[in-house]
C-alpha cells in the first residue's frame, strides 16, 4: 500500500491496483480473526501473532479511505475521510477487539480504540448533524457508513471501561455513544426511504446485500442495547425489503443484474438466515449460490462474521422445531412464477426449461443508473441469451461525466432500440411514460420519454412470456415524425451468435426469429466490455432495421429455447 499505488487513481483513474493491496490486507484480518475465534470457541491455544501483526498494519495506514473517495488537492485533511471503507474499518477493528478483549495485547487494544476514535468517531461527533453527505443519501452509503459508525460507537463504549478503568471520562464516552446512536438511527431512515413499498433496491442486488448487511448488523446491536425497545427491522416495508433477494434468483442459478448488478451474484448466508428467522416468507436461494470466503473481493469482516453467527443461530432454530423441518433450509427456485415490483417498474418471470425473463421501466436517473428504460434479459438455464451486463469496472470515468460512454452504462449496451441513430438520454426526466401488466406474463411499456423529443413520439414495447413453453415474444411499435436514420433494434448477449437458415442462434440453447427480416440482414457486432473485476470480455450486439411505413415502425421477434 504505497504512495505510488495510492496516486494511481489520481493519475490514470485506475482503482483496482491499490484496492487489491487494501482488501488483501483485510483478507488476512478476517482470516486471522476467525482463526482466533475458532480456537477460543474450542478452548484451544491461540496463535495471535498473525492477527496482531495485521491489526498493527491497519492502525498504521496513512488513510483508511480509498483513493477514489478522497480529494488530496482540495482537502488538506484528506487523511481523515469518512468513506465506506474507513467506517467499515473502524467497525471491524473495534468488534474484533471487543470479541478478543481478554486475549489481545492491552497496548494493541488501546491503539485500536484510539485510532478508530481519532479517524472516525470523533470526526463524526464534531460535525453538526447531516454534515456528511451520506447521512441523508438514499443509497448503500447511508446504511454502510451510518451502520458502521453506530456499531463502532457501541463497541468503543463497551471497551473503554475495560481499557481505561480509572478514567474519569467514562460517563462522557457513554454520552458520546448515545449521541451517535441517536443521530445514525435518525439518518438510517433515509436508507429505508430509498426503497419503495415493493422492497426493490434500485442500485442492484449486490448493493441490496451490501446495505442491508450493515443496516441489519446495527439494527441488532441497537435492539440489544435498548432491550428490544428499538427495532429497525420491524415493519411491513422492512419485510418486503427482506423478501427482495429471493425474487432476483432464477432456476439456472443466474441473478437479476439491472443497474450495477451482477448476473452471477452470490448471497450472504448469514444475512439470509437472519431474515429467515425474522420473516417466515423469506426463502433461501440454492446453497450452491451462497458466497464462499474468497468470493467477497472486499473481505468485509461484518458480513463474514455474521455468516458464521447468524447461520449457526438459524440452524439451532431449525433443530429446535418439533416438526422435523430442519431439512427445509434450502428453498428451490421455482419455475412458472411472475412478480411485478410496482415502484421499481420491474417484471420478473420464470418458465419451463429453466427459462427466466425480466424487463424494466423506471427512469434514467436511478441510483447507480444505467440508461436502460425498456431493457430486458432472457435466460435459459445458466446461459444468458439476452444479457444485462450489470456493473463494469469502477474507474474515475465510470463515476464521472464520461459514464454513459461506457458500454454497460449506455443504452447501446442494453437491449433497447436506437431511434434515428440516437440512444436514450440520462436523467430522471427521461423515463417510462406508462407500464401495464397482466398476471399471465404480458407487460407493456411506453418509453418514448427515455429518448430526445426530436427522436420520438410514441414507443411501446409489449413483451409476452409464456411460462408453459419458455418462449418470449417482443413487439415494438414506434409512431413518430420522419426519421433520417430509421429505427434500429438492438439486443445484447454474452453468448456466441451465428446465422442459420431462418433464425439466429444465440449460445447453445437459444434461438431468435425476427418477423420479415432474414438472417443475412442482421448485424452481429462484437464489442469489448470490462467487467466489474476489470476483465475484458467480448459481447455481441445483434442489430437490424425495423420496418417503417407512414411514420409507423414495427418490429416483432421471438426468443425461445431449443
Amino acid at each position: 500500500m504505497t504512495e505510488e499505488l495510492f496516486s494511481l487513481f489520481e493519475k490514470t483513474g485506475n482503482r483496482l491496483r491499490y484496492e487489491e493491496a487494501y482488501f488483501g490486507r483485510r483478507k488476512y484480518l478476517v482470516a486471522f480473526a476467525f482463526n482466533a475465534l475458532f480456537a477460543k470457541e474450542r478452548d484451544i491455544s491461540m496463535d495471535l501473532s498473525g492477527l496482531e501483526w495485521v491489526l498493527e498494519q491497519i492502525c498504521a495506514e496513512t488513510c483508511w479511505a480509498l483513493p477514489a473517495h478522497v480529494n488530496r488537492k482540495k482537502d488538506e485533511k484528506w487523511k481523515i475521510t469518512l468513506d465506506l471503507f474507513a467506517c467499515e474499518t473502524a467497525q471491524s477493528l473495534l468488534e474484533i477487539a471487543f470479541l478478543l478483549r481478554n486475549d489481545l495485547r492491552p497496548e494493541l487494544l488501546c491503539r485500536i480504540w484510539k485510532e478508530s476514535s481519532r479517524r472516525v468517531l470523533q470526526p463524526f461527533l464534531i460535525q453538526e448533524n447531516g454534515a456528511f453527505w451520506w447521512e441523508t443519501s438514499k443509497s448503500n452509503w447511508n446504511a454502510v457508513c451510518c451502520g458502521s459508525v453506530g456499531a463502532a460507537a457501541c463497541y468503543a463504549s463497551e471497551l473503554f471501561p475495560v481499557l481505561f478503568p480509572n478514567a474519569e471520562s467514562i460517563e462522557s464516552i457513554n454520552q458520546n455513544c448515545e449521541q451517535i446512536l441517536t443521530r445514525v438511527t435518525r439518518d438510517l431512515s433515509c436508507f429505508l426511504a430509498s426503497f419503495g413499498e415493493d422492497g426493490a433496491c434500485m442500485e442492484g442486488l449486490g448493493y441490496w446485500e451490501y446495505g442491508m448487511s450493515y443496516f441489519s448488523m446495527f439494527a441488532e446491536l441497537l435492539k440489544e442495547k435498548t432491550g428490544g425497545k428499538t427495532d429497525l427491522l420491524d415493519g411491513k416495508k422492512q419485510r418486503k425489503i427482506m423478501e427482495f433477494q429471493q425474487k432476483c434468483y432464477f432456476p439456472g442459478g443466474n441473478t437479476l443484474s439491472f443497474s450495477d448488478g451482477d448476473s452471477k451474484s452470490r448471497y450472504r448466508m448469514g444475512l439470509t438466515c437472519h431474515f429467515a428467522m425474522l420473516d417466515p416468507n423469506v426463502k433461501i436461494p440454492p446453497l450452491v449460490r451462497a458466497m464462499h470466503f474468497g468470493e467477497d473481493p472486499c473481505y468485509r469482516w461484518n458480513a463474514a462474521y455474521r455468516d458464521w453467527i447468524w447461520t449457526k443461530q438459524y440452524l439451532n432454530v431449525l433443530k429446535s422445531r418439533s416438526d422435523g423441518s430442519e431439512n427445509a433450509a434450502e428453498e428451490r427456485v421455482c419455475s412458472g412464477t411472475f412478480t411485478y415490483l410496482a415502484d421499481a417498474e420491474w417484471a420478473i418471470a420464470t418458465g419451463k426449461h429453466q427459462t427466466a425473463f425480466a424487463i424494466k421501466g423506471g427512469n434514467n436517473g436511478e441510483p447507480h443508473n444505467h440508461n436502460d428504460v425498456g431493457s430486458f434479459l432472457y435466460f435459459i438455464g445458466e446461459e444468458e441469451i439476452i444479457s444485462d451486463l450489470g456493473a463494469g469496472e469502477y474507474t474515475k470515468a465510470y463515476f464521472g461525466p464520461e459514464r454513459y460512454s461506457v458500454l454497460c452504462c449506455s443504452s447501446r449496451g442494453h437491449s433497447v432500440p436506437i431511434l434515428d441513430g440516437k440512444e436514450q438520454c440520462k436523467g430522471e426526466t427521461y423515463r417510462a411514460d406508462a407500464v401495464n401488466y397482466s398476471e399471465t406474463g404480458e407487460i407493456s411499456i411506453s418509453f418514448a420519454g427515455a429518448y430526445e423529443k426530436e427522436s420520438r413520439k410514441k414507443l411501446i414495447r409489449t413483451a409476452v412470456f409464456c411460462r408453459e413453453t419458455g418462449e418470449l415474444q417482443i413487439k415494438d411499435c414506434l409512431k413518430t415524425a420522419p426519421l433520417d436514420n430509421g429505427f434500429t433494434e438492438n439486443l445484447v448477449t454474452r453468448q456466441n451468435v451465428s446465422r442459420e437458415k431462418d433464425r439466429i442462434r444465440i449460445g447453445d440453447r437459444g434461438t431468435l426469429k425476427i418477423d420479415g427480416v432474414s438472417p443475412e440482414k442482421i448485424q452481429i457486432i462484437p464489442c469489448i466490455h470490462r467487467d466489474h473485476q476489470g476483465k475484458m470480455e467480448t459481447v455481441f450486439l445483434i442489430q437490424w432495421e425495423a420496418d417503417g411505413k407512414e411514420n409507423i415502425w414495427r418490429s416483432r421477434f421471438v426468443l425461445c429455447p431449443e
